[in-house]
C-alpha cells in the first residue's frame, strides 16, 4: 500500500513539473539572436548622445536607448534603460518624475523572454480587498540581442518592439514601442 502511495505522489510531481515546463514553453518567447546587430551605427551614436533630461536640457548620462512608445494621442521616449543579471537576466524600460513613472520590464531565462508592463507612484492608497491593477494583454513582441548568454561586466546590444492593449471595452487602447537599446550588465 505505501509503495503504491508512493507511486501516485512520485506521478503528480513529476506531471506538476511537466505542465510548469510547457506553461514556461507556451507562454515565453523566444529570443532572436543576430551577433551582427553590434555592428549598427545606431550604437556607434550612443556613445557621442547625452541624454535628455525630463526636466528639459541635457544631463551627464550618455545615451542607451531610442526606445519609442506612442498611443492613439501621445508619444514619448523612455529616458532610461536599466540591465541587471540575479537570477535571470531583466532588462527595464522606464520614465517618471521620481514621485510617479513607470516603464516595461523584460525579463529573460533561457533565450526565452516576457515583457510586462509597470507602473509606481508616491500616492499611498488605503488598503482595499481587491487589486485595481490597469488590465493589459500582450499582443505581440520582438526581442533581438547580440549574444545568447551574458554574464556580469559584458556589453549587451538589443532591439526590442512591443504592441499591447490596456483596458478593455470601450476604454480600450493600444501602445506600441519599439527600438535600440545597449549597456553593460550590472
Amino acid at each position: 500500500m505505501a509503495k503504491r502511495i508512493l507511486t501516485f505522489i512520485f506521478i503528480g510531481i513529476f506531471s506538476i513539473l511537466i505542465l510548469l515546463i510547457g506553461y514556461f514553453y507556451i507562454t515565453w518567447n523566444s529570443i532572436t539572436i543576430d551577433e551582427n546587430l553590434s555592428k549598427q551605427t545606431i550604437y556607434k551614436t550612443f556613445d557621442h548622445q547625452k541624454q535628455e533630461s525630463i526636466f528639459g536640457g541635457e544631463s551627464d548620462e550618455i545615451k542607451t536607448n531610442n526606445f519609442r512608445v506612442k498611443t492613439d494621442s501621445l508619444e514619448g521616449e523612455y529616458f532610461s534603460c536599466h540591465l541587471s543579471n540575479n537570477t535571470f537576466l531583466k532588462i527595464t524600460f522606464s520614465a517618471g518624475d521620481g514621485y510617479s513613472g513607470g516603464g516595461y520590464n523584460i525579463d529573460i531565462i533561457n533565450n526565452r523572454y516576457r515583457v510586462s508592463p509597470y507602473h509606481y507612484t508616491d500616492n499611498i492608497k488605503p488598503f482595499t480587498l481587491f487589486d485595481d491593477e490597469e488590465y493589459y494583454k500582450i499582443i505581440n513582441t520582438k526581442l533581438i540581442l547580440n549574444k545568447d548568454s551574458y554574464k556580469k561586466g559584458d556589453s549587451i546590444f538589443g532591439y526590442a518592439e512591443l504592441k499591447i492593449q490596456k483596458r478593455y471595452g470601450p476604454e480600450k487602447y493600444f501602445v506600441e514601442g519599439k527600438g535600440y537599446f545597449k549597456g553593460i550588465i550590472q
